[in-house]
């Protein structure tokens, strides 16, 4: 009887702990953006990126999206600039100066502008403004 307790309460314990791993391994799995619910909201006029850091652009629908950005340049190079709606990369490249660009988005993910290297070494300071967008 004691050993059938015993062998009971040991498969308990391997069940328990093999739930609790598998729970653990759901809890840390990266969710791609495309998963969330994009919610419609204000569409941002302009935006500053004085450090690396993304703007959400809540636009939740098919259109041409026109952005004009700006680039401060620091070590002879421009930020580097990424749109991005859910996981997919619409556009990617250096800014220097003014720069339009063109994305097309399918409206099943939030619309993002990131700005990934920026650098601050005074007196030069690399950041990414967001002067313009255009919603056709």
């Amino acid at each position: 009887m004691r050993a059938l307790a015993w062998l009971l309460g040991l498969g308990t314990f391997a069940l328990g702990l093999s739930l609790a791993l598998w729970s653990l391994d759901q809890a840390f799995r990266l969710a791609p953006l495309t998963r969330e619910a994009c919610v419609p909201g204000p569409l941002p006029e302009r935006a500053e990126l004085w450090s690396n850091g993304v703007v959400e652009i809540p636009l939740c629908r098919r259109a041409r999206v026109g952005l004009v950005l700006e680039g401060a340049l620091a070590q002879g190079k421009g930020p580097y600039a990424l749109v991005v709606e859910g996981s997919r990369v619409l556009w990617q490249g250096e800014v220097r100066g003014v720069r339009e660009v063109w994305v097309m988005t399918s409206g099943k993910g939030t619309l993002a502008l990131a700005f990934t290297n920026d650098l601050y070494q005074p007196p030069e300071d690399r950041n990414l403004f967001l002067r313009a967008l255009e919603v056709r």
